[in-house]
């Protein structure tokens, strides 16, 4: 019989270095992404418009709420939708109700607390999805991978903060979910396909691209499992979209007619485009590579996991999804995101890099090193730039971080051409931070709203909680 003192051994035997580490990871990064809220939008209102819905009337048309949006669909019986999938506003139900029933209870109104509503809404669905990628991505480079503790910290702090994660764990947009369910597919398509196929079926209800790249998935594992664990995911997105559309083939997409075009596969994807493969991978305007040059270092990783032969079933799931992505992306006309950081419908793949950039490691080269401490630290500061000043540039300036985000923060100046593209900006002079609608972030209750001097607590607490990490896994293998 087991003994009190068995059960303790047994606990703390479970809490062992690694997860520690991974807890530890989980709490710095949703402190840091909780700490901002990257503001309001069309997307961000749209996705919070069908949970309240959800919560409040328990349907799933948004009519009443959709006057700040224009991210809208028509459907069945004349009714407003949101023209994207429902998984975000799903998942977001749960934290929402929550606040919803202590709002009720305490006599207030959601509606004078919107802006709250949604900060705590995005915190506990966005912010929370980020922080798991970065424990899940710690411990995979450890059990899977073989990394060492110091590598797998450094490659899961450059996705957490070095990526556009980081923006978008802030704001209610639909692509941090995804990534982390495209990770655990990955993750687990081995080992615990059900489970997989559970997650890329939450993966595709939140972002249709989805779909496809499970499709690798299941091509690659050959598992029956996985898409018993996708099936009652696609039914119920195909019920959705029947209660919603009248038909369960037919997406919100293809019925939101200002996004749309005539002769377009559901209305939207053409033959994918040169200019847009390069806007979405170097340019400064959307590109990958430009925001976060430091993934460039998974294509080291991806050739070493070849090389394995007991790899060759992760890289070529994750190649096949990132292939996917590009594909569809390029083909989609309205590749750029609008008023976004980076290449956001991108995003659920940016973790899959983080894989074979841990097979990369440990680089051998003195020059090796230090050219992806550079990358690291420029991707870092980039995205953290964009995530405290204003993550939804103009779809019309041409390079955001120098004609838009540095300039703003470091002068409080943005060039005349940048104004124009913005109507609310009356004169060159801004606030050097949180320049979106309704964004800002918790420095601001102690420094001020907008200034520089808000910062300071949450570089401290990343600084502070990288070095604590730093010291535990350094005295790991």
């Amino acid at each position: 019989m087991k003994t009190l003192a068995d059960d303790w051994n047994e606990l703390v035997g479970w809490f062992d270095s690694d997860r520690r580490i991974a807890i530890g990871i989980f709490v710095l990064a949703l402190v840091t992404f909780a700490s901002f809220h990257g503001g309001a939008g069309w997307n961000q209102d749209a996705n919070f418009d069908l949970t309240r819905a959800l919560v409040e009337r328990r349907t799933v048309h948004i009519d009443g709420y959709s006057a700040n949006t224009g991210d809208v669909s028509s459907g069945r019986g004349r009714h407003v939708y949101i023209n994207k999938p429902p998984g975000l506003s799903f998942l977001a139900t749960i934290p929402y109700a929550i606040v919803y029933a202590c709002e009720r209870a305490a006599g207030i109104s959601p509606d004078e607390y919107a802006r709250l509503n949604q900060w705590i809404t995005t915190a506990a669905t966005c912010g929370l999805c980020g922080a798991l990628i970065g424990s899940t991505l710690f411990l995979y480079g450890r059990r899977r991978l073989g990394a060492t503790a110091r590598d797998s910290l450094a490659i899961t702090l450059v996705i957490l903060f070095g990526t556009i994660v980081f923006p978008y764990s802030t704001m209610l947009f639909a692509h941090v979910p995804p990534a982390l369910f495209m990770l655990l597919a990955v993750v687990w398509m081995r080992e615990r396909p059900l489970l997989a196929g559970m997650a890329a079926g939450l993966a595709t209800i939140c972002f249709y691209v989805c779909a496809p790249a499970a499709l690798v998935l299941v091509l690659v594992t050959r598992s029956r499992r996985m898409i018993a664990g996708g099936a009652p995911f696609a039914i119920l997105l195909g019920c959705y979209h029947w209660l919603c559309f009248e038909s369960p083939f037919r997406t919100s997409v293809e019925t939101s007619t200002p996004f749309t075009e005539k002769g377009l596969l559901f209305g939207v994807l053409r033959l994918p485009r040169a200019d847009a493969l390069y806007g979405l991978t170097l340019s400064p305007y959307r590109g990958l590579f430009f925001a976060s040059p430091v993934l460039l270092f998974a294509f080291i990783g991806a050739r070493q996991m070849w090389r394995a032969r007991e790899l060759r079933h992760e890289i070529c799931a994750i190649a096949g999804s990132i292939a996917i992505y590009f594909v569809a992306i390029c083909a989609f006309n309205q590749w750029n995101g609008g008023w976004a950081f980076g290449p956001r419908y991108l995003l659920p793949i940016v973790p899959l890099f983080g894989i074979p950039m841990l097979a990369a490691m440990p680089l051998q080269s003195r020059r090796a090193r230090a050219l992806f401490i550079a990358a690291a630290l420029f991707s870092v500061a980039t995205n953290f730039l964009a995530t405290a000043v204003d993550a939804m540039p103009p779809p019309g300036i041409d390079n955001p971080l120098v004609d838009y985000l540095a300039p703003a923060f470091f002068t409080g100046q943005i060039p005349e051409l940048t104004r124009d593209t913005i109507p609310w900006f009356h004169d060159t002079h801004v606030k050097p931070v949180a320049l979106a609608r309704d964004s800002g972030n918790v420095g601001e209750l102690a420094f001020g709203a907008a200034s520089r001097a808000s910062l300071i607590p949450i570089v401290l607490w990343m600084l502070g909680g990288t070095a604590v990490l730093t010291s535990a896994a350094s005295k790991r293998l």
